[in-house]
């Protein structure tokens, strides 16, 4: 393996790595703002590391997922989707943090249902994410 290419993987990784820091960073401020629902379950650490987990693992699979070989118009079709899917998971994703981080920095007076919501649409794009990115892999493992 040449000098290169090992640059540019170590580069992709930092850079991945990176994108899964920012994930977790929005997934702190959902956590955070599901402890105020006052829901038992809502308030554990447990509860706060798996969010934060999701949404590292949201953010690493799901930006940068991987071409499918263009063989044949039908898989050109499954990539745009995929790529549709997870574009619009992380504008679910990154929208809820950001409207978390806005309560917290303004400190806004939200209702829980208006935190249930957030979080639901926090959780439903990172998982759109994951989704999106594992099955690029999984396709791309198989080509």
């Amino acid at each position: 393996m040449s000098d290169g290419l090992l640059i540019l993987r170590f580069a992709q990784i930092v850079a991945r790595l990176g994108l899964a820091m920012t994930g977790a960073a929005g997934a702190t401020f959902v956590a955070a703002l599901l402890m105020r629902v006052d829901l038992f379950w809502f308030d554990t650490i447990e509860f706060t590391a798996a969010v934060i987990v999701l949404g590292m693992a949201g953010a690493y699979l799901g930006i940068d997922i991987p071409r499918w070989p263009p063989l044949q118009e039908r898989s050109l079709h499954r990539s745009a989707a995929l790529d549709l899917v997870s574009a619009a998971g992380t504008f679910f994703a990154a929208g809820a943090g950001l409207l978390a981080l806005y309560t917290f920095v303004f400190d806004e007076a939200a209702d829980g249902g208006w935190n249930l919501a957030l979080g639901f649409s926090w959780a439903l794009g990172v998982c759109m994410q994951v989704g999106a990115g594992l099955v690029g892999r999984l396709f791309r493992v198989r080509t």
